[in-house]
């Protein structure tokens, strides 16, 4: 007979802490309070937790930070979640381990996926050995924020912005995402080979293991206790930020053989590394760009912590009253807001507020490559978006952004004449490399491979059509904004009719809002099933949606690891 612990779960194990808890993702859309969480103590403890959920009917979930907007892991507004068990990683899987020489493949590190990748970053700087220009080793890019768990982010294989660049920024590994950086991997898995294949336990799986693809990249539906990245050796970066280079110049039609001077496209053939920041209803764009510089030039300020940008990181309350009025009942002063932040960030990179100096000027920086790298703090005001990653030739970034540019501001346009303001935050542009196999290491005799279902993911058809880089657009919003959702269904569709083959083709960003109706993000079948296509075209049988899904159901025998959208996305 089945006892019940001190928590009200019939038969969990005792000795694993569990309580029911708020789960609130980044931009507090999905709010659900009391959702039983588990603390195990070790890998082998969730093991147990989900032959126990197996047992009794529940499903499970990995949380972490919960920095995501889909829902991937909690579905909002259930009528129950009464067999629905988080279990948090961040307390005690969070142990890392360097290794100079994996396997003889060149240096790693071991990572339990509850670190954050702030602590893995920062551990790396203090490794001795590297022979980098910063101490320490590193990724070629990373993520924004630092307050993300490893496993969070190779779920959704994470990226930042970078293209190989010669001669200074050509290191010989994949620029892709984090997912694809994986040499080895242990999941939680029910294994049909082993002598007790209905039981949930640990599996390892290394590069070149066929059906390793398919969990590098896996949207929660498998549960990754531990990773090995490949890593570099340190580098140092300058961050410059302009602002005073206009929208029009920036985005400007690409005509002739090269890039128009000062366009995205030139400063991403210079640099390889940019971001662009535009506020809705202003001119002048915040573009950052990076440059691997061995020694700290004359003019930028050496820093040696990341998330350099405080004005951005803590807004003044006169800001926040600005939003509340806005989502209240003066929508009307979006054109305002954006004028507003684009001069607090101007004149913030300057280390000024209202014309006061108050920080450290942040516009040119140099440091250790997390040092610029980070700059997305838990205190940044907390938006909703769309995002999508568009594969399509690097000669192409410009013309394509400058369509871009021209649809969406057309689009703010015609909703103020119809007294609408859908978007009150900037939309976001980066550029990186593919995911590929063909710059990483096999442990065996196969093809290194690279994860399924990356958003990044090369096949024969970006082979083809000489797709080298993704284009990534993210449009931002405050959580809760009329008419949003009309908005980015409209831009969605537009995206699909403007991107299409032979030029490029679109994927979505999958942390963030896609398949759009006016119900919402993740409302549209035909978007989902256009998602599971893109995954298939050009594929092999055992390189495609069904074989993903038939992978990731293969070690999850119970179906546990589910949640609506995953059901919607892998099991119709």
């Amino acid at each position: 007979m089945k006892t019940e612990n001190n928590q009200g779960l019939e038969g969990f194990p005792p000795n694993i802490p569990v309580k029911q808890e708020t789960f609130s993702n980044w931009a507090n859309a999905i709010v659900v309070p009391n959702i039983w969480t588990c603390v195990p103590a070790n890998e082998k403890d969730i093991a147990i937790v989900c032959n126990w959920a197996a047992s009794n009917g529940w499903t499970v979930r990995a949380r972490g930070i919960m920095h995501n907007w889909s829902p991937l892991a909690v579905t909002p507004n259930l009528p129950s979640y009464d067999k629905l068990l988080l279990v948090d990683t961040t307390v005690s899987l969070n142990d890392m381990s360097f290794i100079p020489d994996f396997e003889g493949k060149g240096p790693a590190v071991k990572v339990k996926t509850g670190a954050t990748m702030s602590d893995l970053l920062q551990y790396l700087e203090n490794v001795s050995g590297g022979n980098g220009a910063a101490s320490g080793y590193s990724f070629p890019h990373i993520p924004a924020p630092d307050h993300l768990t490893v496993g969070g982010v190779i779920s959704i294989n994470a990226h930042g912005t970078a293209v190989p660049t010669s001669p200074n920024d050509d290191f010989k590994t994949t620029y892709g995402s984090m997912s694809n950086r994986i040499l080895s991997l242990t999941a939680v898995v029910t294994d049909p080979e082993s002598a007790n294949p209905n039981d949930y336990q640990l599996k390892t799986f290394k590069r070149g293991d066929k059906e390793m693809n398919a969990l590098m990249t896996q949207l929660g539906r498998s549960l990754i206790t531990e990773v090995t990245f490949q890593v570099i050796e340190n580098y140092n970066l300058r961050c410059l930020s302009i602002t005073d280079i206009d929208a029009k110049t920036l985005f400007t039609p690409y005509t002739g053989t090269t890039p128009p001077p000062n366009s995205c496209g030139d400063f991403l053939n210079k640099s390889g590394r940019i971001e662009i920041i535009w506020f809705p209803f202003t001119d002048y764009p915040w573009l950052k760009v990076w440059t691997v510089e061995k020694k700290q030039p004359s003019a930028s300020r050496k820093v040696d912590q990341p998330n350099n940008y405080p004005f951005s990181d803590n807004l003044p309350d006169f800001v926040v009253k600005m939003i509340d009025l806005i989502m209240g009942i003066a929508p009307g002063l979006t054109p305002d807001f954006g004028q507003l932040m684009y001069k607090m960030t101007n004149e913030g990179l300057d280390g000024k507020i209202l014309g006061f100096p108050i920080y450290d000027q942040s516009r040119d920086i140099w440091g250790a490559s997390k040092n610029t790298l980070f700059y997305v703090k838990d205190t940044t005001l907390r938006v909703t978006a769309n995002g999508y990653a568009i594969l399509m030739n690097k000669n192409d970034v410009q013309q394509a952004i400058s369509d871009f540019a021209k649809q969406f501001e057309a689009m703010l346009k015609k909703y103020q004449s119809q007294d609408k303001f859908p978007i009150n935050s900037p939309l976001e542009i980066r550029v990186t490399g593919l995911d590929s196999g063909d710059d990483m290491p096999s442990f065996n005799n196969n093809p290194a491979g690279r994860p399924t279902i990356s958003s990044l993911a090369t096949d024969d058809e970006t082979v083809k059509n000489g797709w080298d880089v993704a284009l990534w657009l993210d449009v931002l919003t405050i959580p809760g904004t009329k008419y949003s959702d009309e908005f980015f269904t409209e831009l969605e569709q537009w995206f699909l009719d403007h991107f299409k083959r032979p030029t490029a083709k679109v994927v979505p960003e999958w942390s963030k809002g896609w398949g759009y109706t006016n119900s919402g993000a993740w409302t549209s079948t035909e978007f989902i099933d256009r998602v599971k296509s893109e995954f298939t075209i050009s594929r092999a049988s055992d390189d495609n949606w069904e074989w993903e899904s038939s992978v990731l159901a293969k070690y999850d025998s119970h179906n546990i690891y589910q949640s609506k959208l995953i059901e919607q996305l892998f099991n119709s």
